[in-house]
């Protein structure tokens, strides 16, 4: 009877779905920079509800979209202060501040040349020792990561030869590396955050935007640069998702788990819907008055494309961080591989 009784017993615990008692009682705010429209936002707001649903109503996570508790360059502070309990931002809108980190968020162009390429080395790049002390000395734990499809130039001029990229102002963020790359081409290199991207355009501060297609039709941008440059510069992870680091060391296993797992569940689900949605946001860039331009002389842009890795090297070593970038630098020669089998 004992036997049978704890049998019963631990089988009714195996079915419970989310073990919702081994969870504690957490009501956390979001500090979300992009509006719950913008592509690929969607999973992270997947990502709160089903943490709320697996914890059995215990956890509850409420986003505070479009900037509500903290701007695009704010929230990182806001994350490290422990201001917020979570926060999304774009690491490369902070490069100075993460040198070892934002390498991964889109620094070095042509290294990634597709989303599960960028995906897969910024996975690779976290892990890593070095990357995990930056952040932990800044009190950040990333948790998340969006990888959108590959960098284009959406320009307000057809862009046909290499040629035709000089003088042009496209907007560049990153800190020093994205200027090099697009300087060696002769383009003006512009600071300009994803917000205020159509702005620039439409008042002739930029003449193009640097960024996916999915991006386009969301903010109509095909309205004022309809050409687009079917030029691969590079798919990198755009915004993360990040925790205060002490936060969540004090979180019990079972928290640090549920996050983890619904994490990369989200991130997979993003990577599988891109397809479609780079497909669908190209359709509308057409059906609206967007022309695809193809590069006559492809091949001449990319013998001249600089070894941004190299680059990357020799500063680092130069500004005294050659030793903590070297678990670094073979993630990012092996992504750069994607670019042999690639179109452009």
């Amino acid at each position: 009877m004992k036997k049978h009784f704890l049998f019963t017993c631990a089988a009714l615990a195996l079915a419970l779905p989310s073990q919702a008692q081994d969870y504690p009682s957490l009501s956390l705010k979001m500090a979300h920079p992009l509006a719950q429209t913008f592509p690929g936002a969607e999973w992270d707001k997947w990502f709160a509800e089903e943490i709320e649903k697996r914890s059995g109503g215990k956890i509850k996570i409420q986003i505070f979209w479009s900037g509500q508790l903290g701007g695009l360059t704010e929230i990182k502070n806001l994350v490290g202060n422990g201001a917020v309990d979570i926060g999304v931002f774009a690491q490369a809108v902070h490069a100075s501040e993460l040198p070892l980190t934002s390498v991964s968020a889109g620094l070095l162009n042509r290294v990634s040349a597709d989303a599960k390429t960028g995906s897969e080395l910024a996975r690779a790049s976290y892990a890593t020792k070095t990357v995990t002390d930056e952040l932990q000395a800044q009190n950040l734990k990333v948790i998340k990561w969006t990888v959108p499809s590959p960098y284009k130039l959406l320009c307000n001029k057809a862009v046909n030869t290499s040629a035709d990229l000089k003088g042009l102002k496209v907007r560049a963020v990153g800190g020093a590396y994205v200027p090099i790359w697009m300087e060696a081409y002769g383009m003006v290199p512009t600071r300009v955050q994803a917000t205020e991207i159509r702005e620039g355009l439409q008042r002739g501060t930029l003449d193009c935007n640097f960024g996916p297609i999915e991006w386009t039709p969301f903010s109509d941008l095909q309205k004022v640069a309809p050409y687009l440059s079917d030029l691969n510069t590079g798919s990198f992870t755009t915004f993360q998702m990040y925790v205060p680091a002490k936060a969540y060391n004090a979180w019990p296993r079972s928290v640090q788990t549920l996050f983890t797992q619904v994490a990369q569940e989200a991130m997979q689900k993003d990577l599988a819907a891109l397809p479609k949605v780079e497909a669908d946001a190209m359709d509308k860039f057409k059906a609206t008055g967007g022309s695809i331009v193809q590069m006559k002389d492809l091949q001449n842009f990319i013998t001249r494309s600089p070894d941004m890795i190299q680059i990357w090297v020799d500063k680092s070593t130069k500004d005294g961080m050659g030793e903590k970038i070297k678990e670094l630098i073979p993630l990012q020669r092996k992504a750069a591989q994607s670019f042999a089998n690639s179109r452009n």
